[in-house]
């Protein structure tokens, strides 16, 4: 049945009178409540829990399949958890991350400055990196405990992505769980499989390209070769074009410096002629502690949409294999539910100061790199900075996402003595990465712009403006 003839039967047909939209909001409304009024967390559970199966009764008429409508149900009450646990700035979490943050490769081609690859960086030991490569096994098995709730994956870090030959099969694994999934690539590859990458579902890549010429261009990408990135680029959109795919989006991102700031108006023209969907300017971090000749030009943005239906392609590759879903992982995750993972430790462990300031990566996002070492966010470790607070290679006896130092991170926040308590009775001597912290702890990688685009592509005409505030404005 086509997707708008099913939408418009369903708003003609709906249950006593009411559009899926109008009975998902009120489904929605009443565990907002329990948010607001700082309900304990067995109640807001309890309510969560009864609505499970209602949700999925509005959801289940627009999906072939009722595999998609348990997964996106457990994605919705997922950011209802997620926004409880935040909002109560509780230490120990029932939510999942609906954030992923996973490195396909440690490894990169290329050595810019500043980056965890650079020569300078590597001579003077300042970051604790590796060459390792993800497995579908080890993603496998990741995905296992938190693809059922996420909804949105970023396949890079500090790695080249591309590197990884099982990069594009690691990418269809996620869209089976039903997320979005971007990368970001320098695309100075020899051994590029065009075609793979466009048949792996990817929604979006962004081509990082500094330049127009390779003189001006390999002065920041060093190593990197402007012919082969552009020639990569064509296969791309060729392939596109052969395989009658919109996505995925190609982006050209720009980082401007003073050396490259003059090429922009030439790399604009050479987007257009190759035919990227979009081309924006960001101006990069300082880099000059690493070669005092590389430093940022503030410029005003460029941000050029040369595909205007950009937006529309991603939002129908919401589940571009009906068919290959990991069906076995979303029912068994929908039928365990939240009630029977509720420790007497959860949320309730510490008297937290809901008011207090916090990370949000904390209650978000988790990142994995290629070795399976779990961070909150996307720092890189450091010798002497406690930041890796878990190890993937623990699944599935292990919650990686309660980890101590999860935890602890979480509690360093919001009681400051219950945390020195904590970390003594563990016995750690240093504290976690978090502690001492300078980032910017209010920006997450998946936050309120993808929860959004998540839900458009889920289906309009299911979540109202009043849905979607209550799960994207926290």
């Amino acid at each position: 049945m086509r997707p708008v003839f099913r939408q418009w039967l369903l708003r003609r047909d709906s249950k006593h009178g009411e559009t899926p939209d109008v009975r998902v909001f009120a489904i929605l409304s009443k565990i907002e409540q329990a948010i607001h009024r700082h309900a304990p967390l067995r109640d807001l559970v309890e309510a969560i829990e009864s609505s499970k199966h209602a949700l999925q009764d509005c959801l289940r008429p627009s999906f072939d399949s009722p595999v998609v409508s348990k997964a996106l149900t457990l994605k919705i009450l997922n950011l209802c958890l997620a926004k409880y646990h935040l909002a109560e700035r509780s230490t120990t979490l029932l939510s999942r991350p609906f954030g992923l943050n996973i490195d396909p490769s440690d490894a990169c081609n290329l050595a810019c400055p500043g980056c965890v690859h650079s020569n300078r960086v590597k001579e003077l030991k300042l970051f604790d990196w590796d060459k390792k490569i993800l497995t579908q096994d080890r993603l496998a098995t990741f995905l296992t405990r938190y693809g059922p709730s996420a909804i949105h994956t970023v396949f890079c870090n500090y790695g080249e992505p591309l590197i990884n030959p099982e990069t594009p099969k690691l990418i269809r694994l996620a869209k089976s769980y039903l997320i979005q999934a971007m990368t970001s690539t320098n695309l100075s590859i020899r051994r590029f499989d065009a075609q793979a990458y466009v048949e792996s579902g990817l929604d979006y890549m962004i081509v990082s390209i500094d330049g127009a010429t390779q003189p001006v261009y390999e002065k920041f990408r060093r190593n990197g070769n402007l012919d082969l990135v552009l020639r990569n680029i064509q296969m791309l959109v060729q392939a596109k074009k052969e395989l009658g795919k919109r996505t995925p989006i190609i982006a050209w991102r720009f980082l401007t410096f003073q050396h490259n700031i003059h090429e922009v108006p030439l790399a604009v023209e050479k987007a257009r002629v190759l035919g990227v969907d979009q081309f924006l300017t960001l101006t990069p971090y300082d880099v000059s502690w690493d070669d005092p000749a590389i430093q940022p030009a503030a410029a005003e943005p460029v941000n050029i949409s040369f595909n205007p239906q950009s937006e529309a392609c991603m939002l129908a590759n919401w589940n571009p294999f009906p068919e290959s879903l990991e069906a076995c992982a979303i029912e068994s995750e929908f039928e365990a539910g939240w009630s029977d993972r509720i420790e007497s430790e959860v949320g309730v462990n510490h008297q937290n100061r809901a008011e207090s300031s916090t990370c949000q990566w904390l209650y978000k996002s988790l990142t994995v790199d290629a070795g399976g070492r779990i961070f909150p966010c996307c720092a890189p470790p450091q010798p002497g900075k406690d930041l890796i607070f878990a190890n993937s290679g623990n699944l599935p006896e292990s919650d990686l996402y309660n980890s101590d130092r999860y935890r602890l991170a979480r509690l360093s926040f919001t009681n400051p003595e219950g945390y020195r308590r904590e970390r003594e009775s563990l016995g750690l001597v240093q504290d976690p990465h978090c502690v001492h912290c300078e980032w910017d702890k209010d920006h997450v990688t998946t936050d309120r712009p993808q929860i959004r685009t998540f839900l458009r592509a889920a289906g309009d005409h299911l979540f109202n403006r009043g849905s979607v505030d209550i799960l994207s404005n926290w």
